[in-house]
């Protein structure tokens, strides 16, 4: 009961919409004294004076209209009294109990007005000029805000989400998106990247945070760049860095290490084999005197080559263990070289993880906290959460929180070890 119907109608191009009738003479009247009276001229209305963009005049057999030149949204301006099709709704009269009531849109909406308290306006790419109470809810493109969210909620699944003037008390958060802030006062506030201008008493959780000034936040982020940085009254100011968990990566290489082990092994064992073999001095002579005939180095006579043969025939069953080792070895190396590439594989994947960490504050103005914050990498991201959720993660303590700094002097620089194992 709380939405009312579609009051922003969609066309088709080339549509007839206004159909201009033309003026039509009055009829001529008489005084009671018998004096004519001669009826005034009719105004007549121009088309032209009424069409707006995304619309033009046709003349035909039947007559002039105003038709539709593109498929859109129809908005009429009350004050010009234009009539104009374009790709957005646009309406000027504000979201209210009153007016619209909840509003549940499948185009670009562009409202003029206000948007009350729990009101909702449901849609993409969604520009609010006035101030906001109530919740805005886009499946898409961006929420521009241009004046204030004071209490209310602007939530984006895939888009940005920016507020030119004040949000205050309000929950700003987008999945797929950055969100744009010039003051946020007592605001949850979630996206990919979070560009501030001036926070206080704000809960913060993104992949990245850049903000100018702030007091007294509680702020999570893989990197955090802040100018300057302190508590406001009661609120502390707590920062977390977000370190990837690679306990999933150190057990796949504690699962590969037994194989590059046995096939190393192996192949030791394979090797050994082959150097006694062929360390026996009847083969020594028997391979030194074979590649020096096969160079063509020695010329041997008629005795000496079936000595030669006779030589060849008693080291002939160690040859061949010889050469049935040697494809063994060149097995077990093979074994080796692709367990071994798996194994620095996911070590490379390791530090391309933990590069991304790394939390900056230029000036601080009072005491600072900083910890570690962990977080899956192969999960959701960690600030895709409800509100209430994301309010207790950066202001709750749990076990595993390393504390990386504490102290009122500054600047603090701090990227976590390449090799936090070590």
């Amino acid at each position: 009961m709380q939405a009312f119907q579609n009051r922003f109608p969609q066309v088709k191009a080339n549509v007839r919409l206004l159909r201009k009738v033309p003026r039509v003479m009055g009829a001529r009247g008489y005084e009671l004294s018998g004096i004519v009276l001669e009826p005034p001229v009719p105004r007549d209305l121009e088309l032209s004076d009424i069409a707006g963009e995304g619309t033009v005049i046709e003349n035909s057999r039947d007559g002039e209209f105003l038709v539709s030149a593109v498929e859109g949204f129809l908005s009429i301006d009350a004050s010009t009294k234009r009539l104009s099709i374009g790709p957005k709704i646009i309406s000027r009269e504000g979201v209210s109990a009153r007016t619209t009531g909840n509003l549940q849109l499948t185009g670009e909406y562009e409202e003029f007005g206000d948007v009350q308290e729990q009101r909702v306006v449901d849609g993409g790419n969604i520009t609010i000029h006035g101030d906001v109470f109530g919740n805005i809810s886009s499946r898409g493109g961006t929420i521009t805000l241009s004046r204030n969210l004071m209490g209310g909620t602007t939530i984006n699944l895939e888009g940005d989400i920016l507020v030119r003037g004040v949000a205050s008390g309000a929950v700003l958060q987008t999945r797929k998106g950055e969100v744009h802030l010039t003051r946020a006062e007592s605001c949850i506030i979630s996206g990919s990247k979070v560009y501030i201008d001036e926070a206080s008493n704000c809960e913060i959780l993104a992949e990245e945070v850049h903000i100018k000034v702030a007091e007294g936040c509680a702020i999570g982020a893989r990197k955090i760049e802040i100018q300057s940085a302190g508590p406001r009254r009661q609120h502390e100011m707590l920062l977390y860095t977000l370190v990837p968990d690679l306990s999933k990566f150190n057990k796949k290489i504690m699962e590969l290490q037994p194989r590059v082990q046995q096939t190393a092994h192996e192949a030791r064992i394979r090797r050994n084999e082959i150097e006694a073999l062929s360390g026996q001095a009847e083969v020594r002579t028997y391979l030194s005197l074979a590649t020096r005939v096969r160079k063509r180095e020695v010329v041997l006579t008629p005795d000496q080559e079936q000595l030669f043969h006779k030589m060849a025939a008693n080291v002939g069953p160690s040859l061949r263990a010889i050469s049935k080792l040697s494809l063994l070895l060149k097995a077990a190396e093979v074994q080796h070289e692709q367990a071994q590439e798996e194994v620095n594989l996911i070590e490379r994947q390791k530090l391309t993880i933990m590069r991304g960490s790394h939390c900056k504050v230029e000036q601080l103005t009072g005491d600072v906290l900083l910890r570690t914050m962990s977080f899956a990498p192969d999960g959701n991201p960690p600030y895709d959460r409800p509100a209430k959720d994301l309010k207790a993660k950066v202001r709750t303590t749990v076990p595993g929180m390393q504390v990386v700094f504490s102290g009122s002097h500054g600047p603090l620089d701090w990227t976590p070890p390449l090799e936090p194992d070590a």
